[in-house]
């Protein structure tokens, strides 16, 4: 179970994460803009599912958007917060169901830089899907950087750096290492198939690869 490990792992690395993990400004700039373009007119009201730092929100703001975001992590939470800009933040862990937000209160969802790689099982995607169907509107959008499957193999089959390490568990899972902090974390990895179908019937789903490694999950409520 992932349940507790999750929020351990991003705590752990939520003072580094900036630095180590996250993609460098000009591609965070491109990508921003690629999701931005399958969002609703702004003003949308946006939940930001694993908003971390925070690190897309001026781009959301900038668009027009009104983004809240929500994480598990309460050290992420505490570094988004500082932000010049600052944004609704709500402390919870989306798998867990139901979502602290009444019905139909988004326009849009998003979910960047692999946020739902880490669920339990195909059980908690459909669970979700459900209540993102129940928080976001008719003819909403749900967007979602995913790694694709052949991220694992190429992932799997690399030595271990000084900092990270990945240890393949199953034909679609892994144990994340960050060496560092100490901490890991579980990852389960969807087909194109699966991603379609967890989110059905509430979202009418469409993947679309961005390289080799990762996918865009672009989902239409309704």
């Amino acid at each position: 179970m992932n349940k507790g490990g999750v929020a351990r792992f991003f705590d752990a690395i939520a003072a580094g994460y900036d630095r180590s993990y996250a993609p460098p400004a000009s591609d965070s700039r491109v990508r921003m803009k690629q999701v931005i373009a399958e969002l609703p007119a702004p003003p949308a009201r946006v939940l930001d599912l694993g908003v971390g730092t925070g690190r897309e929100l001026p781009a959301l703001l900038d668009a027009g958007h009104r983004p809240t975001g929500v994480d598990v992590s309460r050290a992420m939470l505490a570094r988004c917060a500082r932000r010049a800009r600052p944004v609704p933040l709500v402390h919870a862990d989306f798998w867990e169901t139901p979502l602290p937000f009444e019905k139909n209160s988004f326009d849009a969802a998003i979910a960047l830089h692999g946020t739902l790689a880490h669920p339990d099982d195909l059980a908690a995607v459909r669970r979700l899907g459900g209540e993102l169907g129940r928080v976001v509107r008719r003819a909403g959008r749900f967007v979602a950087e995913v790694p694709s499957t052949a991220w694992l193999d190429a992932a799997a089959a690399l030595p271990a750096d000084e900092h990270r390490r990945v240890i393949r568990t199953g034909e679609r899972t892994c144990l994340y290492e960050d060496t560092n902090a100490g901490v890991s974390i579980r990852a389960l990895l969807l087909d194109e198939d699966e991603w379609a179908d967890a989110l059905s019937p509430h979202w009418k789903a469409r993947i679309e690869p961005r390289d080799n490694y990762e996918w865009l999950v672009i989902a239409e409520r309704v």
